[in-house]
């Protein structure tokens, strides 16, 4: 299975009540699903399904996100923008690469198209979770897509 890596017209999606709305027409730079304990706590789900895209390709066009900011286990800050008004995760963003949004896929208008290229973080995914069989696992990071860790961690 492969990622589209480009499409003619940008990906648009936003919150459950409207408040936050977003446009991202640069290239999925990864595609994944996460099984870490932090995400399934901050979405109530066994994994989460998000892409990488360019921070300079990517825009709130409506609303002003909240932000919670805590220390991945990485020892990185890790920013997580969602509503204030309807509580739906939005993005995230770590400290240590700034130009890369992690985008939450089922806030996209369209995710229909998404396949993802791993499952990353599975030495935490629930047990009861099926999984693709077909899809890379890894127990953290693949190679090569890991983020850069603060200096002095």
């Amino acid at each position: 299975m492969t990622t589209p890596r480009t499409r003619a017209t940008p990906r648009t999606g936003g919150c459950l009540c409207g408040a936050i709305r977003y446009e991202s027409d640069g290239d999925v730079m990864f595609a994944l699903r996460c099984h870490c304990r932090d995400c399934q706590r901050q979405s109530g789900a066994a994994s989460v399904a998000a892409i990488r895209v360019p921070a300079a390709r990517f825009h709130v066009i409506k609303g002003t996100p909240k932000r919670f900011v805590a220390q991945a286990d990485s020892g990185n800050e890790i920013t997580r923008a969602f509503c204030g008004d309807c509580g739906t995760p939005l993005y995230v963003q770590v400290a240590t690469r700034p130009d890369v949004v992690g985008l939450r896929v089922c806030t996209l208008d369209d995710p229909g198209w998404f396949r993802p290229e791993a499952d990353i973080f599975v030495k935490s995914a629930q047990p009861w979770e099926p999984m693709d069989a077909a899809v890379p696992k890894y127990p953290d990071y693949p190679p090569g897509k890991s983020y850069p860790v603060t200096p002095g961690q």
